[in-house]
Formats: structure tokens, sequence, C-alpha cells
């Protein structure tokens, strides 16, 4: 595991909030929720063929006419605007 993989702990939480102290604060569990769905994105984008990918994508959440679907798709395929 690289070091940029490496679970962060909660101490480094705390310390990284409390720099931010008189700032604008940071959802440290909203953060962590986007990057756990930015690396599921990135398993999907793996998948081989179109059919498990739309089927791992219906499966995941987004309505197959939201822009979030669509553009997933656009950038599995390879395609203009990826």
């Amino acid at each position: 595991m690289s070091e940029k993989e490496k679970p962060k702990s909660d101490i480094e939480d705390v310390m990284k909030a409390e720099t931010r102290r008189g700032r604008r604060p940071i959802d440290i569990e909203e953060k962590r929720k986007r990057a756990a769905r930015l690396r599921e994105m990135n398993n999907l984008l793996k998948i081989e063929t179109e059919e498990e990918f739309l089927a791992a994508m219906r499966a995941f959440g987004p309505p197959e006419d939201s822009e979030e679907f669509q553009a997933a798709l656009r950038v599995w395929r390879g395609g203009p605007g990826s």
C-alpha cells in the first residue's frame, strides 16, 4: 500500500480540522463519502463490456437519464466530452 493509499487516522482528521480553525469548516464525513464514491466510480470504469458497465451503473444509483449517468457512460466509452 503506497503512502497515498494509506487510510487516514482520526488524529490526522482532527489535526486538519484544527488547522482550519477560523476558516470555513470542512465536513470530514462528506469528504470520506466523496472519496469512497470516486473509488467506486473508478472501479466501474474498469469494467470491460458496456452491458456489464450499464448494469453496474444502474446498481450504483444514478438514474439513466441523469447527467451523472450519461457523463460516466461517455467517459467509459472514451467519447467526446470525456
